[in-house]
């Protein structure tokens, strides 16, 4: 295969078995770096981690049950080092091209994955979101994107980050390939309808004036009931940042602490610098974090209960270019974190889509309670591309 915008890993390719026929059937499979496949070895994004790997003799559940629907595997993605950045970089195997607008970073931690389907190589993209890695990823390259109810899908035979987070996504061009893998993976059908769309005031003070206004008209036209309401949380966007950003230091500090300790040189320096703030955290300040984020689910249980879906803006700036100062990277990766958190902390689905019209400029994001999957996949469809 072609592969000139650097989406897959370069190893050789081996015979990868899937079913006949299926729901799957047709797809082309793309496959992030995390996940064990039979015949690979798996990296990480880190080329210690894959001097250590070996060729793997099992391949990951979640991957066995899509290629057993039929998927056809296509090879291994491109990974942001550890699964550890929004922005697609690796110092070890490069930063992967985004398709659309190759000056452009192509997002980050999934972004080979992302970049095979933007790039046409693949039909789905499997990647992992903790932080945003399927949803920044797939607005920077005008995907649909998918990030489970945590807890929903199989993560056996995937490299961890940080698990109270951590989740298997996908991407994909439309929004027919995410309904068929839902189902194919055993989400709950539903036919409920949401009484209400929430549009969150402070979320929306924070864009500029032409995209706010785009969003709203879209939201409107979507011939839904719209509710403003001031914020979506007691917390502050900044206080639930901080935790998030400490609960994810913390465990990510302890899955790669081995590797760390052992190899220091072997790990980017911005990838060490956030693994040596995670080492240094003290059990109280992880303790006050986790409760800002039991707090923080059981009011998005209250505030969704009643059928209602936030819709905000998936990337709270425009992406920044593949060779901006490494300030720029951090400050574009602080700011969308703001919004990014909400479903990790929480724990529910969150879909994101390219608003129709717009060129895939903008991306919109459809966040429900825990186990509403599909009902968000229904209500993009019914709302925005009927």
């Amino acid at each position: 295969m072609q592969d000139r915008w650097n989406a897959f890993m370069p190893y050789p390719t081996v015979n990868v078995g899937h079913a006949a026929t299926g729901p799957l059937s047709g797809f082309r499979l793309a496959v992030k770096d995390l996940f064990d496949v039979a015949g690979y070895p798996t990296a990480a994004g880190n080329a210690t981690i894959l001097a250590a790997s070996g060729i793997k003799t099992s391949t990951a559940p979640l991957v066995r049950t899509l290629l057993d629907a039929g998927a056809c595997f296509v090879g291994k993605t491109n990974t942001d080092e550890l699964a550890y950045s929004l922005v697609g970089g690796n110092i070890h195997f490069g930063m992967p091209i985004n398709p659309g607008n190759p000056d452009l970073i192509p997002g980050g931690s999934s972004s080979g994955s992302a970049v095979a389907v933007a790039a046409g190589l693949a039909d789905i993209g499997l990647g992992t979101d903790t932080s945003g890695s399927i949803r920044l990823p797939a607005a920077v390259n005008g995907l649909v994107g998918w990030r489970p109810t945590h807890g929903s899908l199989d993560t056996r035979r995937l490299r961890p980050l940080a698990p109270s987070f951590d989740v298997p996504g996908f991407m994909t061009r439309s929004l027919e390939p995410i309904a068929e893998v839902m189902s194919t993976l055993g989400m709950p059908a539903t036919n409920e309808h949401p009484l209400s769309i929430l549009i969150v005031e402070d979320i929306f003070e924070t864009l500029d004036d032409a995209v706010a206004d785009e969003m709203i008209v879209s939201l409107r036209s979507a011939a839904m009931s719209v509710r403003r309401i001031d914020t979506i949380s007691s917390f502050s966007l900044a206080d639930l940042s901080l935790a998030f950003t400490t609960i994810l230091q913390s465990e990510a500090w302890e899955s790669n602490k081995t590797l760390f300790e052992r190899s220091p040189e072997a790990i980017a320096p911005d990838i060490a610098a956030r693994l040596l703030s995670g080492s240094r955290l003290d059990d109280g300040e992880v303790r006050e974090a986790r409760g800002i984020a039991k707090l923080f689910s059981e009011e998005i249980d209250r505030l969704l209960c009643e059928k209602a879906v936030v819709a905000l803006p998936t990337l709270a700036m425009s992406p920044p270019t593949r060779d901006a100062t490494p300030e720029s990277f951090a400050a574009f990766r602080s700011a969308c974190i703001k919004l990014l958190c909400l479903s990790g902390l929480s724990g529910c689905p969150q879909l994101v889509f390219p608003i129709p019209g717009s060129g895939r400029r903008i991306s919109v994001s459809l966040i429900g309670a825990r186990r509403t999957d599909k009902m968000l996949v229904n209500v993009a469809k019914q709302r925005w591309f009927e």
